[in-house]
Parts: structure tokens; C-alpha cells; sequence
């Protein structure tokens, strides 16, 4: 389970359209709906009345020539004045929003990327330089009579990086580029003597100090059954607890207990344009969607292997999707769906449908081994579908309509699809979808990343040491970490590695005892009551972890003239609070045994 938030109502556009159509509803449908038991019945009521919240297409999707053309020449003035970097924003700007659909786009695409690669290396970045030229020159269209110039740069920037063979080399094929261009007989000879005089000048490069993240020094060995967790990491079930974690052994403080990589990763809509859309890093050199301006990607790697995927399919309707105001859960749902291919989920059917046909109770399919990437362990994560009231599951059927939808729009299905009709095979996408929703909201994680904060406050007597943030960038759905019951007072914190996650302990474990992540809510910043509250609304239980049946103080209620020390009968949950004129022999309440609490101090 997670504590991204992700139960929050999809709002604004959706929500309006969305509040609007179930208030039409008739009495009949409504009553209709509240027998429905299972995702295909709701899917077949509602689709009709719920193709009346409108989707709008924008075929241009973001992409704009004349936009593109007017940030390339806002961006020479800036580098004309030397502002380097409001320049490389009004290139960047021009690269996302320029066209590759015909030939004068894609040249203005390689004079964009081309002047990119020339402020770069004002700024002497020579790596992001020559990234800027192996990105134009796989575009094809940078014109043929300027290609000399950047054969020169790219030979500058080896040479800075004393790489004097492939320096050599680009300035023999800048001396061959010169009879493509446009240049007299006595230019050219000019130009022959300039590139000599570079051959002989040598260009002073001073690497800037960067934050450098070493490589994890623990090795961490997953087991034979949960590939994703460690070998010192059981997971057990019960008819209240559900699937939760043990430790098989004692666990140190700071031990790795997962290494998961994602199902699957969305970025937020608030993050589309600055981090990678296929691996969610951080975007320092952004690298366009060709037929969309909604995303940017860090390499042309991760370009091409998103839109030989998922982004395939978005890339048309992600525009709508931001649009409609949907939850970053929304995305995740749709993004289960569209990083495979329709046969995947369609192989799958026989297997799959008795479970949406009528929610059976009977035993979920079990694997030898649990992996992250294996949908089945998806689908059969917990939903708590019993206990959604009627008009929370109508907004999850809306949603859901609206994001199959959405799929057919972006041409996922490999047959003609219409709006305004539903096919069976459409009813089992939907399904699925309707399916997602409701276990996303009780398993999916937040995605995120250390941010540079603009101006911190100094807390530090070393100047130069930067100051740092953890940001919400996304979300992402963990198979093997969903399994991790709360508590208030979790043992282990998360982090990523772009959308993987780690999982480390923060206090020690003994064998057996459970492992606690945490959902959102901590003891030491919020009182029980809302932490309570919280909880039931947010994932519908009621939390009975130590902080909450002991009545923990929050931080600040905590005094320094007391001590809050646990009775050591086994079993009895009573807290003393002792205090500095205390007597050293206390009677607990709840057990009625003695206990000389000065001992409790040895070790301390």
C-alpha cells in the first residue's frame, strides 16, 4: 500500500462532467447499478450514458511550427547577448514544440538542436554538446552546407576532452564537409586555415564539481519464491491483516529488504516536461516526443523505447488525460494497459474473466515465483471492493469508461472501435481498468527524486554545499512492496532509483516480528485522532499499531522532564511516564506488577 495520496477525486473537468452525468441518472439505472456485482456488469450499464462526458482530441497535440520557429529566434537574441541560459530554455521550448512530420520541420528540429549544442558549448557542457550532434545527426535534416560547423565543434569538444583520436577525426570530416558548402573558393581556404589553427590550439576544460551517487556497496540477494525481497523476508496472511511481511531473522538496522523494480511509472502532469516520461529521471538535456509536446525524454533511447510501447498508444490522448483534471492513478491505470500489447491482456482472458464476472471469492492464482513484472500478482492485489459504497463505485465505472475510451481514441485495440459503440472484448478492457482503479488506490507508491532547493535556509557553516529536497515526481504501482502492512511508527523508509525502489530498515528487527512500512500518516506529527481518521478514509482500516493503542504523543507534545517507559510484563501494552521527582518503584494499572524502572536506564 502506498501514501501517495492517490484517493484524492479526480477534479476539475472529469469531476464536473462526471458529478453532472450521475445526477441524470434515473432512478431505475441507479437502482440497477447498486445489484451490480462484478466490473463487466457495470461497465455494459453505464458505457452508453457515460460516452456523454465529452473528449476532445487535439490532432496538433502541442506541436506548432510557427511556436517552435519564434522561440528559435528569441533564443539567438539570448545568445547574441550572451545569456546563455534563457536561450537553452527558449530552445528547449522550440525542440518540444517543433513538428517532424515533414522536411522543413525537421530542419528547423535540427536548427534548434544544432544552436542548443552551440550555447552548450559557450558554456563549455562538451558532453551535452556532443549528445545535441548525435541527436541532430540522427534526425538526417540538418543542412548539408552547414554540416562543416558541426564537424568543427564536435572536434573542439573531443579535443577538451583529450580525445585527441576522435578530435583528429571530426576535423578530417569537417575538411570534407566544406565541398558541401556554400562557400566561395577563398572561403573555404579560410575556413581550411581556421580548422588548422584549432588542430594546434588546445582548449583548457575544468569539469564542474558535481553531486556524485555512488553505487550501493550492499549487495542485495532476493529469495527464491519474492524475488524483490530479501532472504530474511517472509510474507504471511490472515483473514484481518491480509498479506503482510515478517522477518524470518533478526534484521540489522540500515539492511536492504527490497529491491523492487516498478510494474509500472508514471510522471505527474506537474513533471511531464522535466522528467523522462520512459525512466522518470531528471531531464538535463531534454530529447522531444515526435508527434507530441505533453512529454520529453532524457535520451533517444528512452524516446524510442517508450514509443515502441506505452507512449504509442498515449502519445495521442495524454493531452486529454492532463486536461480532464484525472488522478495520477488514472495515468497508472491506463499505463498497466498500454505498455503491452492487446494480445498480452487478450491471452489472458480465459483465465481472468471468471474473477470480473462475478468478484469470486475462490483462491487467487498462485506462482512459484512472485515477480514484479508478472500481471497476475497485479490483479489479485487488494481492492477492499466490499467495502466501497454505491456512489464511490459509480465515479470509479465513470473513470474507468472514460480512460477505455480514452484507449480506443489512441487506437490500442488492433480492430475498428467506435465511441458510440461497445464490443465485447472492450467490456473485459474496461473491466480491467474499472479492476485498477480500486487496487491502485490501496497500492501505489509515490515516485521521487532529490530537487536543488532555490533558496534554502543555511544550515551549514560550508558554503557551497548545495541543499536538497525530496520531490514528488510520479507514481508507481510495486507488486512485492504492496505487501507491507502501516504502522505509525513504520521500521523501514523508501527511496528511488529513478522508478525503482529501495527499501532499507531503520531500526532493527527481531525474527518474526513484522515489517512496517508507512502510509502516509506518522505519530510524530500527527495526532491519533487524524491519523485514525486518515487511514479509514484514505484505505478503510482501522490502524491498531503500537503508536495508536498506546496514545504516543506527537513530538511536539513531548516534554523533556518525562520519560515514557513500556511495562516488561509480556503482553501488558501500559506506558509509565516517569518524571524527574518520580519514585523508583512503579505498580503498573493495567497488570498490577512491580517494576524498579531505574533499571530500564542501563543501556541507555
Amino acid at each position: 500500500m502506498a501514501d501517495s495520496n492517490t484517493n484524492k477525486s479526480d477534479c476539475s473537468f472529469f469531476q464536473k462532467y462526471c458529478e453532472h452525468a450521475i445526477g441524470q441518472l434515473s432512478e431505475n439505472l441507479l437502482e440497477q447499478f447498486g445489484q451490480t456485482k462484478d466490473e463487466n456488469s457495470r461497465i455494459k450499464l453505464l458505457y452508453e450514458v457515460a460516452t456523454n462526458i465529452p473528449i476532445t482530441i487535439n490532432e496538433l497535440n502541442g506541436k506548432n511550427y510557427e511556436l517552435s520557429q519564434s522561440e528559435k529566434s528569441k533564443g539567438n537574441v539570448y545568445f547574441s547577448k550572451k545569456d546563455y541560459y534563457n536561450a537553452l530554455k527558449c530552445y528547449n521550448d522550440g525542440i518540444i514544440k517543433c513538428p517532424q512530420n515533414s522536411g522543413e520541420s525537421q530542419e528547423l528540429l535540427s536548427l534548434l538542436i544544432s544552436n542548443r549544442s552551440a550555447t552548450y558549448f559557450e558554456l563549455k557542457e562538451y558532453r551535452q554538446v556532443l549528445n545535441d550532434i548525435d541527436y541532430l545527426l540522427e534526425i538526417g535534416s540538418y543542412p548539408l552546407n552547414l554540416t562543416y560547423k558541426i564537424w568543427i565543434r564536435k572536434a573542439k569538444c573531443y579535443s577538451a576532452l583529450q580525445n585527441e583520436k576522435l578530435a583528429a577525426e571530426s576535423y578530417e570530416e569537417a575538411l570534407k564537409s566544406l565541398q558541401f558548402s556554400n562557400l566561395d573558393k577563398e572561403a573555404i581556404e579560410t575556413q581550411e586555415k581556421k580548422i588548422a589553427t584549432a588542430r594546434e590550439t588546445k582548449i583548457e576544460f575544468f569539469p564542474k564539481q558535481e553531486l556524485v551517487v555512488e553505487e550501493d556497496p550492499d549487495i542485495f540477494q532476493g529469495g527464491k519464491e519474492y524475488i524483490a525481497a530479501s532472504t530474511n523476508v517472509k510474507f504471511e496472511q490472515d483473514p484481518y491483516l491480509g498479506r503482510y511481511a515478517v522477518a524470518s531473522d533478526n534484521i540489522k538496522t540500515g539492511s536492504i529488504v527490497v529491491e523492487e523494480n516498478a510494474h509500472c511509472a508514471v510522471v505527474d502532469a506537474k513533471h511531464a516536461l522535466t522528467n523522462c516520461q520512459n525512466c522518470v529521471s531528471a531531464v538535463v538535456q531534454l530529447v522531444a516526443c515526435p508527434t507530441c509536446a505533453n512529454v520529453v525524454f532524457c535520451s533517444t533511447t528512452c524516446e524510442r523505447l517508450a514509443n515502441k510501447s506505452f507512449h504509442k498508444t498515449e502519445c495521442p490522448i495524454l493531452g486529454s488525460l492532463y486536461l480532464s483534471g484525472a488522478s495520477i492513478n488514472c495515468c497508472l491505470a491506463l499505463r498497466i494497459l498500454s505498455q503491452r500489447y492487446f494480445s498480452y491482456f487478450n491471452d489472458k482472458k480465459n483465465k481472468l474473466k471468471d474473477y470480473l464476472i462475478d468478484n469470486s471469492e475462490k483462491n487467487i492464482i498462485k506462482k512459484k515465483i512472485y515477480r514484479y513484472d508478472d500481471y497476475d500478482n497485479v490483479f489479485f492485489l487488494c481492492r477492499n471492493d466490499h467495502l466501497r459504497k454505491n456512489e464511490e463505485m459509480l465515479r470509479f465505472s465513470y473513470m474507468a469508461i472514460y480512460l477505455l475510451r480514452l484507449l480506443k481514441f489512441g487506437k490500442y485495440f488492433p480492430f475498428e472501435t467506435s465511441d458510440s459503440v461497445l464490443k465485447e472484448e472492450e467490456i473485459y478492457f474496461g473491466s480491467l481498468i474499472l479492476r485498477h482503479l480500486q487496487l491502485l488506490q490501496f497500492n501505489a507508491h509515490e515516485v521521487s527524486e532529490l530537487k536543488n532547493v532555490e533558496n534554502p535556509i543555511s544550515t551549514s557553516r560550508i558554503a557551497d554545499i548545495r541543499a536538497y529536497e525530496n520531490t514528488t515526481i510520479g507514481a508507481a504501482l510495486y507488486p512485492t512492496l504492496a505487501l507491507f502492512n502501516h504502522s505509525c511508527d513504520p521500521s523501514i523508509i523508501r527511496y528511488n532509483v529513478k522508478s525503482k525502489i529501495v527499501v532499507r530498515t531503520i531500526k532493527p528487527i527481531k525474527a518474526w516480528d513484522i515489517i512496517y512500512e508507512n502510509y502516509g500518516p506518522l505519530y510524530m506529527s500527527m495526532q491519533v485522532k487524524e491519523r485514525q481518521e486518515a487511514l479509514e478514509r484514505l484505505y478503510r482500516f482501522k490502524c491498531l499499531c503500537t503508536p495508536c493503542t498506546q496514545l504516543w504523543p506527537t513530538f511536539a507534545e513531548m516534554k523533556e522532564s518525562e520519560l515514557r517507559i513500556p511495562c516488561k510484563t509480556e503482553g501488558c501494552p501500559f506506558v509509565f511516564t516517569l518524571k524527574g521527582d518520580a519514585e523508583p518503584f512503579f505498580t503498573c494499572n493495567y497488570c498490577h506488577s512491580t517494576h524498579w524502572c531505574i533499571a530500564q536506564f542501563k543501556g541507555f
